[in-house]
């Protein structure tokens, strides 16, 4: 059977990657789900291979033979983030499979759930292990905002809101700055969670002697300590998830001054966030945070006069999203998305 009148699509997070092939008509073939494809935590030879490797699977799910190439293939990766980058990685993908796909196109991780969730453009906001923002304008312009990884960046994602708590818990401990509220339940908690004998123990996980940060494992505490700890009135762990709900917000109030004026002109939906990652599952502890991130202060900033914010359905994919997105890319083909299936509005607020 010929795969040219199929299409693949890949979202690959630093965590876990997912790839579908479909049908013009939007239908899922087939779904494999595999490891992390960011290529900055695992390099790029690995990341191709991961994502052959998922392919391969998909067609074989999906029927179809693994020597005949697809029609295109979007990838929508974790740290694909400059024009180059991706291009590289297209470029590479395809010289070392070149019967994988007829063509082969690479954009950022924030890209694809913009795409399966609306055709009208917004803000995409991820926040997974990491964090990062993406406004798509009507235009076409694409505009960013964070996405710079764990060292200077990830503000609100996982990863960051463990590594914020360990710094109160540390600087705590030291006297150097005292936490605005008790230390005792997430103290304990990350005894727990990293079977520390001391305090001396948390180093080898935050400085490990391969230099190569297990961010997987370090965000998971985020749900194990914190979460937990807010779900428990634990006073500490419900500041740091409004904090981490504030500098979300502001990631799309430093977007407000780049958007196209179309964006703000629907007076019952206003613009639209695509909210993506499981640090939004705990909404009720960021809501006050995001709302003081992202209110309008400026003259300019207070164009913005009405946010909707937009999840995925549970049976939505974003993956489907990268290959609507690689057939438009190559021309002549298009996959159907039915939007209202895709995606549904739960919250919306006017300034």
């Amino acid at each position: 059977m010929s795969c040219e009148q199929y299409f693949g699509g890949c979202e690959g997070g630093a965590s876990h990657s997912k790839l579908v092939i479909v049908d013009k008509n939007g239908k899922v073939l087939s779904q494999v789900v595999g490891e992390g494809t960011n290529q900055w935590l695992i390099g790029l030879d690995e990341c191709i291979n991961r994502i052959f490797t998922l392919l391969c699977q998909a067609k074989v799910e999906a029927g179809l033979s693994k020597d005949q190439p697809l029609q295109c293939l979007g990838l929508s990766l974790s740290g694909a983030d400059s024009l180059e980058n991706q291009q590289n990685i297209s470029t590479e993908f395809l010289a070392k499979h070149p019967n994988a796909s007829l063509s082969c196109y690479t954009c950022n991780d924030t890209l694809a759930p913009l795409v399966t969730a609306t055709d009208g453009g917004g803000v995409v906001l991820i926040a997974g292990t990491g964090s990062n923002c993406l406004l798509s304008n009507p235009s076409g312009a694409t505009h960013s905002c964070g996405g710079w990884g764990h060292i200077i960046g990830d503000y609100g994602g996982a990863g960051w809101i463990v590594l914020e708590t360990l710094k109160t818990i540390y600087e705590d401990n030291d006297g150097f700055n005292r936490s605005p509220y008790d230390v005792t339940f997430l103290k304990k908690a990350m005894y727990e969670y990293f079977k520390l004998k001391d305090l001396y123990d948390i180093l080898p996980y935050i400085y490990p002697a391969d230099g190569k940060l297990n961010k997987e494992f370090l965000a998971k505490f985020c749900v194990t300590g914190i979460v937990k700890g807010a779900e428990n009135n634990d006073k500490l762990s419900q500041h740091i998830l409004t904090h981490a709900g504030e500098v979300l917000g502001k990631h799309v109030k430093a977007l407000i001054p780049k958007m196209d004026v179309e964006l703000f002109q629907n007076q019952n939906e206003g613009l639209k966030i695509i909210c993506i990652g499981s640090v939004w599952k705990s909404w009720m502890y960021l809501k006050d945070g995001f709302l003081k991130g992202i209110t309008p202060q400026t003259d300019e900033e207070k164009q913005l006069k009405c946010i909707s914010l937009v999840k995925l359905k549970p049976g939505a994919n974003a993956s489907v999203g990268a290959a609507a997105w690689a057939a438009k890319c190559a021309g002549g083909s298009r996959v159907e998305i039915n939007y209202s299936e895709m995606s549904e509005m739960f919250f919306t607020r006017h300034f």
